[in-house]
Formats: C-alpha cells, sequence, structure tokens
C-alpha cells in the first residue's frame, strides 16, 4: 500500500468515528420543560435570579454545565408524564436535604437536585 492511500484510509477511518461519536455528544436532547423549573424556589425567586443562580452552579461543578448531562443527572430513571416527573423531584430534593446533598450557591443552601434545575434553567435560551 503506498504512503497516501495509507494516509487517506487512515483519515477516513478517523472521520468514521469521530464524526458520529461528536454528534451524539452535541446533539440536543429532548426532556420534560418541567425540568427546567424549580418549583420551590420560582415562589421566592423570578426567572433572572434562577438563570442567575444557575449560572453560577454551572460555574462551580463545571463538569454539570452542559444541558444533556443535567437533564441525565436529573432523571435517573424513567417518566413519561408530567405529574410522575414533579413528583419525583420533589422525592428528590427531600431526598438531597436528609442526606446532605447540598451544595451553596449565592449564599443559599440548596438541594444538588434544585441547583440543577436552576443550571438547566440557565442553558435555555430566551424565545424571541
Amino acid at each position: 500500500m503506498k504512503r497516501r492511500d495509507f494516509i487517506l484510509a487512515g483519515t477516513a477511518g478517523i472521520a468514521a468515528i469521530l464524526i458520529p461519536t461528536a454528534y451524539y455528544y452535541f446533539k440536543d436532547i429532548e426532556y420534560d420543560p418541567l425540568l427546567a423549573q424549580p418549583k420551590s424556589l420560582s415562589l421566592i425567586w423570578d426567572a433572572r435570579k434562577i438563570g442567575e443562580i444557575g449560572n453560577k452552579y454551572r460555574m462551580l461543578v463545571p463538569q454539570e454545565k452542559r444541558a444533556n448531562t443535567l437533564v441525565k443527572q436529573l432523571l435517573e430513571e424513567t417518566h413519561t408524564n408530567s405529574a410522575a416527573i414533579d413528583e419525583y423531584l420533589a422525592g428528590k430534593i427531600q431526598k438531597d436535604f436528609e442526606t446532605g446533598n447540598t451544595v451553596i450557591v449565592d449564599g443559599w443552601i440548596l438541594s444538588v437536585t434544585e441547583a440543577r434545575q436552576c443550571a438547566l434553567f440557565s442553558t435555555i435560551e430566551p424565545k424571541q
């Protein structure tokens, strides 16, 4: 095999592996919008503050800065309807506080689940 043919075949092989991997990693994930709405926090904060807290959490925990990662962390189980998601998240938040799975963001003690919800909210671009 000529050197040129070898380089072309190697490049094609690498591209065949990298393109699907990049597509999987960077594609948008579909999720129920309820995941990005921290219910109890929305009673005391407006959307701007929730977004600020979310951005600060994403800076604090850089491995959770992408929406795909946050959705996977929030939904460890599959839920098909909004009521089930809401109930699941409420239970998860309560369990976070019971087990000490909390984080301090901007002076607020939040469950990690609440912080992730704020972070997911902060990834949503405002619709014009």
